[in-house]
């Protein structure tokens, strides 16, 4: 991208200036008649902006410079083309939270492989699995682009996120973004359009000042489950103050006159990335998990199928999954009829249900007694139906070690491209179409567990 343009001054940082010629008694006047909140909400002055001009993430205003976490910069671009790839800016020096009002703006090249819920910049904390007190910018979650605002909410964030939405974007082509904020009203421009506008009337909590400086990213989300986001990022810019709409449209016409495809070497790079197969939690057994699987016994037991008030079992999917590991990945496998029982259903969301059921699933084998390497206990969630259609929520891949411990577990929801494609949905209920269906995410799951192997073993062999 740097070489199709003239020179990097092809879109300098934008900048919104006000110049009036006005006498003093009228600018007396004014600054008596406005609140300083909205005088400086009219005038956005660059505080931070990451060109990647030489090699780093270097903050080339403001001084608060990023750390590159994985990923590379091609021709003064970052590129993040495999999970777990970010910039992790100093959240604490940036201090977003003590601006009266604000703009973000991204020059990037969007991946076309990313996950249903990704974010490309994120400020903001996380608590447990959950990101809480953020602001950000994204253009693939949930099925669109968005720029979204959550502040006071541990327990369910997102349901009280200010949110503007606009079209999703995977077409491996550069695109202009731009979120403003001026303590009262998000907008959200892609490509110069003002793609849509919200205020924080319904969710007043939702002001700039309750923002977290804990945590501040470019390709990461503040929700631990989200995958990272693929793609690459020619130039990020942090302003305090509102850029106005024809800044935005004469920096967003520029930048797109120079080229609107990525260059062939960063599409080859983004067209190989690993599929993200769900979320791992760390384990320190994953490394003896992946040396010692091929020779190791495992048992297979039936599959745990909760619903919000309602605990069942598939013995039919647990020895569909047994038979693919055993095909497939040629492991010692054993299938156990007996169930069990992983004791009500406990947790204010997936991860808490997953790390629950895991410690008294383990429990349950404790008691009937251990005598194979590794146990495997598929689990798959079901939210309460609300229509004739039935969806399912998430699914767990438990892999516990003859300590009955975290080998290699881990689950899968929306928020993962994997589970997302594959549609996991039946018509009905007809006992006919869930059969099928828990078939279809036993099938689901192995294939996810191979991905997750292959990541692993990927990078080990860094």
């Amino acid at each position: 991208m740097k070489n199709l343009l003239q020179n990097r001054s092809k879109f300098k940082p934008t900048t919104s200036i006000l110049q009036f010629s006005l006498p003093c008694l009228l600018v007396a006047f004014c600054l008596l008649a406005l609140s300083s909140l909205e005088v400086l909400a009219q005038d956005a002055v660059l505080k931070h902006s990451y060109t990647f001009e030489d090699g780093t993430a270097k903050d080339v205003v403001g001084g608060a410079d990023g750390v590159l976490n994985g990923g590379k910069i091609i021709n003064g671009e970052y590129v993040a083309s495999s999970q777990g790839q970010f910039i992790l800016l100093p959240a604490s020096e940036i201090a977003l939270n003590s601006y009266p009002s604000l703009s973000l703006e991204a020059y990037l090249g969007a991946g076309h492989l990313n996950a249903y819920f990704t974010m490309f910049s994120y400020f903001g904390n996380s608590v447990g699995a959950f990101g809480t007190d953020y602001l950000f910018q994204s253009l693939a979650n949930g099925g669109h682009s968005v720029t979204g605002m959550s502040c006071k909410n541990d327990q369910t964030p997102w349901a009280t996120c200010t949110n503007v939405f606009g079209t999703p974007f995977k077409d491996a082509k550069y695109h202009h973004v731009v979120s403003t904020f001026d303590n009262h009203e998000i907008k959200f421009y892609i490509d110069g359009i003002l793609v849509d506008q919200n205020t924080i009337d319904e969710f007043p909590n939702n002001v700039i000042a309750n923002l977290s400086n804990q945590f501040a990213y470019l390709c990461k989300s503040g929700y631990m489950q989200d995958p990272t986001w693929f793609g690459t990022i020619d130039q990020f810019n942090i302003y305090e103050g509102v850029l106005d709409a024809a800044t935005i449209a004469g920096s967003a016409k520029k930048y797109r006159e120079g080229s609107k495809d990525l260059p062939a070497e960063i599409k080859e790079i983004l067209s190989n990335v690993l599929v993200n197969p769900g979320f791992k939690p760390e384990s320190g057994l994953s490394t003896a998990f992946l040396q010692s699987y091929k020779q190791r016994k495992f048992f297979v037991y039936p599959t745990v199928i909760r619903t919000p008030d309602s605990t069942a079992y598939s013995l039919s999917s647990a020895k569909a999954f047994a038979e693919l590991l055993s095909a497939d990945l040629d492991l010692d496998v054993e299938f156990k009829e007996s169930v069990l029982n992983p004791g009500e259903l406990e947790g204010r969301g997936q991860f808490d249900i997953f790390n629950n059921d895991m410690k008294r699933l383990a429990n349950a084998i404790k008691k009937e007694g251990t005598s194979a390497d590794y146990y495997v206990i598929l689990e798959i969630l079901f939210p309460p139906q609300r229509s004739e259609a039935v969806d399912v929520f998430g699914i767990h891949i438990l892999i516990l070690d003859k300590d009955t411990e975290n080998a290699f577990s881990f689950l899968l929801n929306a928020h993962h491209d994997y589970f997302s494609y594959n549609s996991l949905s039946a018509a009905n209920a007809e006992s006919a179409n869930l059969e099928m269906l828990k078939l279809k995410c036993a099938r689901v799951a192995f294939d996810a567990l191979k991905k997750q192997i292959e990541y692993a073993e990927s990078e080990i062999a860094k």
